[in-house]
């Protein structure tokens, strides 16, 4: 799996087992396993991992948000009870229950909980099947890859103004490729991101809208900085003009 970033925020242990004593509850040990070493973030683009919290779902008691007959996994009172431990970019909640083994998966968009069970030894390989069986995908997002959360993150958005010339943001993208040196790519018909761990960042491209470029990449001192503004340089000669 390729780490965004080459700054990581650990959970402690201390803070973990406090909370399980604290709640009655054991978290599953993939997940532990994953936050003590890489902190919170977000996978792959879709899927927030995060502190278990056990406040989040408390407010949806009161509503008929999703359905709760025999075959549900969790009545509406043991929502209450529910720790979240993450979040889609969609709004879905990934949960835990005390009485419940294994992962809830309460949808934003579907009135149906769904029980997913837990890897022991790798998370990511069960988010992997959470997303190909939710959203109905043949395998998961290539290259993997997960952005801690820490408080050097800075960005910059374009504006691409190419068109006009008679160039097209693929062009674009294409020549970005050759013109420097990544670590990875992700690419499809919405978008391509390039990933550089010496800025600790990455380029996005958004092909589904053909304006928009961004640049996603850690605050640094001194020669560091290179990098992210012989980027920048490259785009403004290339149509793109920087915005706040």
């Amino acid at each position: 799996m390729y780490i965004v970033s080459r700054v990581l925020k650990p959970v402690p242990t201390e803070e973990l087992d406090h909370f399980e004593q604290q709640h009655g509850i054991s978290l599953p040990l993939s997940y532990r396993t994953w936050i003590e070493h890489y902190g919170e973030g977000t996978y792959t683009g879709w899927m927030n991992v995060q502190r278990p919290d056990p406040e989040v779902l408390k407010p949806f008691v009161e509503y008929d948000f999703w359905i709760h007959t025999d075959d549900s996994p969790i009545s509406q009172h043991q929502l209450e009870q529910c720790i979240s431990i993450g979040s889609s970019v969609d709004g879905d909640f990934l949960a835990v229950h005390p009485e419940v083994e294994g992962l809830l998966w309460l949808p934003r968009h579907d009135e149906n909980i769904t029980l997913w069970t837990c890897s022991e030894t790798e998370f990511g390989e069960t988010l992997d099947r959470i997303y190909c069986g939710y959203y109905h995908q043949d395998k998961p997002i290539t290259p993997l890859y997960f952005e801690p959360w820490n408080e050097l993150r800075k960005h910059t958005f374009y504006h691409f103004s190419g068109t006009e010339q008679g160039s097209s943001m693929k062009e674009l993208a294409d020549t970005c490729k050759t013109e420097f040196k990544w670590d990875a790519v992700l690419e499809n018909e919405y978008m391509c991101k390039m990933f550089m761990v010496s800025m600790g960042g990455y380029l996005r491209f958004n092909y589904a809208a053909g304006r928009e470029v961004a640049l996603f990449y850690e605050e640094k001192n001194g020669a560091e900085e290179a990098t992210d503004n012989e980027i920048s340089m490259f785009l403004q000669a290339h149509h793109c003009t920087a915005y706040e």
